[in-house]
């Protein structure tokens, strides 16, 4: 853990030491949070407070074309996060290593207010084992992804230093590739300072760069995952492989809703077809409604998807809600990532690769 840590304060003096025109921020902060039980099976472990130490840097892009990538002024940056979940036999500590985004809503004054959206990867050193740690549900595999979303308020000393205080709400899961995998939603409270080079005066950029379109626009893409086909215990994983399309209608510059249908083939629905000798088809539809945030290149989708077709005896439910992130790399070329859940319970991830026609 120290050389980690001793490692990344030496790049980031590096990084000072070739400070550009954009301001940079370097800087540490302190986690103090709880667990969120989602399922009762999930009780007896969750009565903990886990805490952490996170240091990070990032850079302010002030010009024009970063600008309109969100409409605002925002931050961007990497972190590395550990956090120790007080419950060192059953859960034990993990190793986060991050990339953020941080649009400002306030920018003017030595208050700043943002938002901030994160994901990486994250490594466990305590995960599930059926003999040795049973009582762990929420992690089985070494490797998983970190999620996170946070509300910040900066306060500016001066040009050179700044403190903050956050509410994080963050996610660890593997995404469905091995079971059990229940997932830990784990919310803290972070309090940081920032070392500032190169601190800038930020001023309200011209209205004409504010302009969007009103048309509707159009989406088709495909995704891809893999799964565990045993639901309750350790399994190979499968291919999970699909095709999904729709159509986006602005309502506001960031604001509107969308519709769409999509599909796809589960292997790990297969498995469980073959196994339990089920006479059921591995292909599953559904036709998605919902809203989305369109911030520049970046789309955040919240959708409902109501079922048409279904392993019924597999899947039980016939609603489920997908949570998506787009980010648009040419003009019609956009990648991205999903969550699909099942009420407080997330079933896994997905990769994205969508083509939108305006």
């Amino acid at each position: 853990m120290s050389r980690i840590i001793q490692f990344f304060t030496l790049f980031c003096l590096c990084q000072v030491l070739h400070a550009q025109v954009n301001p940079k921020f370097y800087g540490v902060k302190s986690h103090l949070g709880f667990i969120i039980a989602h399922t009762p099976d999930l009780k007896p472990i969750s009565q903990t407070n886990p805490y952490g130490i996170q240091i990070e840097m990032s850079k302010l892009r002030t010009s024009n074309e970063s600008w309109k990538t969100c409409f605002c002024y925002g931050r961007t940056g990497f972190a590395f996060t550990y956090f120790n979940y007080a419950n060192p036999s059953v859960l034990g500590s993990s190793y986060n290593l991050i990339y953020f985004v941080e649009p400002y809503f306030t920018y003017q004054g030595p208050f700043k207010f943002s938002l901030r959206g994160s994901i990486g990867a994250t490594y466990l050193d305590t995960i599930f084992d059926e003999v040795s740690n049973p009582d762990n549900l929420l992690f089985s595999t070494k490797f998983s992804f970190y999620l996170a979303l946070s509300l910040n308020l900066n306060y500016h000393f001066n040009d050179k230093y700044a403190i903050s205080l956050s509410a994080n709400y963050n996610h660890i899961s593997n995404g469905g590739q091995k079971q059990p995998n229940k997932g830990m939603n784990f919310p803290t409270f972070s309090i940081g300072v920032d070392r500032i080079i190169n601190n800038t005066k930020l001023t309200p950029k011209p209205d004409e760069l504010k302009k969007y379109s009103r048309s509707w626009s159009y989406y088709f893409g495909s995704f891809a995952s893999l799964r565990s086909a045993d639901r309750e215990a350790e399994s190979t994983n499968h291919p999970l492989i699909g095709a999904f399309g729709g159509a986006l209608k602005p309502l506001s510059g960031i604001n509107g809703f969308n519709v769409g249908a999509e599909l796809w083939y589960d292997w790990s629905d297969r498995k469980q077809v073959q196994q339990r000798e089920l006479n059921e088809s591995s292909f599953s539809s559904a036709i998605t409604a919902g809203h989305h945030f369109l911030i520049g290149d970046f789309y955040f989708l919240q959708q409902f998807g109501i079922y048409i077709t279904r392993p019924k005896n597999i899947q039980e439910n016939w609603l489920y809600q997908r949570y998506s992130f787009w980010y648009r790399i040419t003009n019609r070329w956009t990648i991205g990532a999903s969550l699909i859940a099942y009420g407080r319970v997330a079933d896994h991830m997905d990769g994205r690769l969508i083509y939108v026609i305006r």
